[in-house]
């Protein structure tokens, strides 16, 4: 889906979101910029989405457009499963205010090591790899990069 940027606001907040059954990453960025940022990991406890911290970042954030990681594979397994009754709980719950868009996820996990390997080494980061948010951040960047037209 190809977006021309004078038909969108820009500085609607654009939330990225890498699903996992442990743990959802979440990525903002906005159009002026076209620059997506790592914002937060959200722990999935007992398997359970926590929904009032999902609200709780749209609310703050005034998110208008989610861009969803999303695999696009054959493979049905229990990710997937869980990814597409997530998706579909997002727009039970938000479609009437916000966009929501799935988006090719393929390279974000790579893509994220890499980056983190990049961070380790210029001691960034020191503790254990939280991936989430950077993959959250590769997706929603890799939206723009693909998706927005000057």
């Amino acid at each position: 889906m190809i977006i021309k940027n004078n038909n969108l606001n820009q500085t609607h907040v654009y939330l990225g979101i890498d699903f996992g059954i442990k743990k959802i990453g979440f990525a903002i960025g906005q159009l002026i910029t076209k620059q997506a940022s790592p914002l937060s990991i959200i722990i999935n406890k007992n398997n359970k989405i926590d929904w009032k911290e999902i609200d709780k970042i749209i609310k703050t954030w005034d998110i208008r457009v989610i861009i969803l990681g999303y695999p696009y594979s054959n493979k049905i397994n229990k990710l997937n499963k869980n990814l597409e009754i997530f998706y579909s709980q997002l727009k039970v719950k938000y479609a009437s205010k916000i966009k929501i868009i799935k988006f090719s996820e393929i390279l974000s996990t790579e893509s994220s090591k890499e980056t983190y390997k990049e961070l380790r080494k210029d001691k960034i980061r020191k503790k254990k790899a939280k991936l989430d948010d950077i993959s959250a951040s590769i997706i929603l960047q890799s939206w723009f990069n693909e998706n927005m037209i000057n």
